[in-house]
């Protein structure tokens, strides 16, 4: 019942915390066990809540044991279906025999037929990139499988879990779920030799797992395609004729970026280390002035600039009460839940969960004590107190949309501020917004008519 009624509140909560939730093939987490589903693991308990989230069935977790703390939280920990698992680092040696039972507990569940989550890299890190895979995972498939003659039908499903920006309120989601993973595949290999068998199934499987998510070889390679992203990715949106929304092919656009600087890293690095001197360049020269790659979509001509600016001051001026009343009703259940989760943990992949779970229990307890004080200092009741509570999550949002508008009047008035007045700075930043597209483009024409063998993902960019 508490798994349910958990379950049922953080479903709605994640569609609040994250802007757009997509999810690319759903329809293989609604399979019946016995299954594992294995996920990257980017965002600490955010991962494993999205997921969850997306299936219908109870899930057992594996989660390391330094969770299961005595008193409530252990407690707690049990009672979601959690299991421990005792890590060498964090109890030595003496964690073998613990994890034998932990093993035992995990054929156990698997042989009636239950669905068994597990993040196979064990710790939670902030980078795109798949990290080596813990063999834990292999290892209990094997078992469960080998216990059943390999007739069980177990089956691992990996999940990629891509975030826009994983500790930011209102950010994206996108879940990429891959095709199943037959266990009974590896029964030749273990019965030759289990040890080998199961460093071949995690292989396999940190394989399958780089293919669902944006997968980069270091922070540097990651920090260049990000910066192409920035300045180039919504052109290839719009010469592929793609909806600006659509985050699979996004992904794969990504995934395009990243092979074609791999291609010319192993080939002119000299070219790669000119590219990253660029970008780095414009985007500061960008920052300088006060805009982003995005205000470059599309250059407005002067009287749309003014136009615009007319149109958001408009807006501004007649929306300012309806944000004042959201401000005034949000502001401290909204900053609340920031500031704890800044206090409690240095760690950034802990902010996310912590800010979302305590925004779970901020908001409504506020709303319920705003509501409270205008019914008993203002005589506020009936629809008229119903319409006034409804209004406070309305204007919330509103808040958000505003301040978004607020940001583009600043916009505005920057290109305002340099169409009229600094004419030669906006000269410049074009023309070298255009060296770097042609140089982009250059590279792009090269690495598709040397790779003709590429995937599906790298032919559209």
């Amino acid at each position: 019942m508490l798994y349910f009624l958990l379950k049922t509140i953080f479903q709605i909560a994640l569609r609040v915390f994250f802007r757009r939730f997509t999810v690319n093939n759903r329809h293989l987490l609604f399979s019946e066990g016995p299954l594992i589903v294995v996920s990257n693991h980017p965002n600490t308990l955010m991962d494993p809540l999205v997921t969850a989230s997306l299936m219908k069935q109870n899930i057992y977790f594996l989660a390391k044991s330094s969770f299961f703390k005595p008193g409530l939280q252990g407690w707690l920990f049990h009672r979601l279906f959690m299991i421990p698992v005792y890590r060498r680092e964090d109890v030595g040696d003496g964690g073998t025999a613990q994890n034998d039972a932990t093993f035992s507990k995990c054929y156990e569940f698997l042989g009636k037929g239950g669905t068994l989550m597990v993040f196979p890299e064990g710790n939670s890190f902030m980078q795109r990139r798949i990290r080596p895979l813990k063999t834990g995972t292999a290892r209990i498939s094997l078992g469960a499988e080998a216990q059943h003659g390999f007739n069980l039908g177990l089956r691992i499903i990996p999940v990629g879990l891509n975030y826009s920006d994983p500790s930011r309120f209102r950010s994206e989601v996108f879940v990429n779920v891959g095709e199943p993973i037959l266990v009974k595949d590896f029964a030749a290999a273990y019965a030759e030799d289990p040890f080998k068998a199961a460093h071949a199934l995690t292989d396999h499987l940190k394989e399958r797992l780089e293919d669902l998510v944006i997968h980069t070889e270091s922070d540097e390679v990651d920090a260049l395609a990000r910066q192409v992203e920035a300045v180039y990715q919504d052109k290839l949106v719009k010469e592929l004729d793609l909806a600006p929304s659509e985050p699979e092919e996004r992904f794969l656009i990504t995934k395009g970026i990243l092979q074609s600087i791999k291609y010319f890293e192993a080939r002119e690095p000299e070219r790669i280390h000119f590219l990253r001197a660029e970008l780095q360049d414009y985007l500061e020269h960008l920052e300088r002035v006060g805009l982003v790659p995005d205000a470059f979509k599309r250059i407005p001509r002067r009287s749309e600039v003014a136009w615009g600016t007319v149109q958001t001051i408009l807006y501004l001026v007649l929306g300012f009460p309806v944000y004042l009343f959201g401000v005034i009703h949000n502001y401290l259940p909204y900053l609340l839940p920031a500031k704890v989760a800044r206090s409690l943990t240095k760690d950034i992949e802990f902010y996310a969960p912590i800010m979302m779970t305590i925004g779970m229990f901020t908001f409504p307890i506020f709303y319920a004590l705003v509501g409270w004080a205008v019914h008993a200092w203002f005589g506020l009741s009936g629809w008229a107190l119903v319409g006034y509570l409804v209004a406070l999550p309305v204007t919330g949002f509103f808040v958000l949309h505003y301040w978004h508008r607020v940001q583009v009047a600043r916009r505005n008035w920057i290109f305002f501020s340099l169409f009229s007045k600094r004419s030669t700075v906006l000269h410049n930043l074009l023309e070298q917004r255009t060296r770097l597209m042609a140089t982009l483009e250059q590279a792009r024409a090269e690495f598709l008519a040397a790779s003709p063998e590429n995937s599906p993902e790298t032919k559209q960019v």
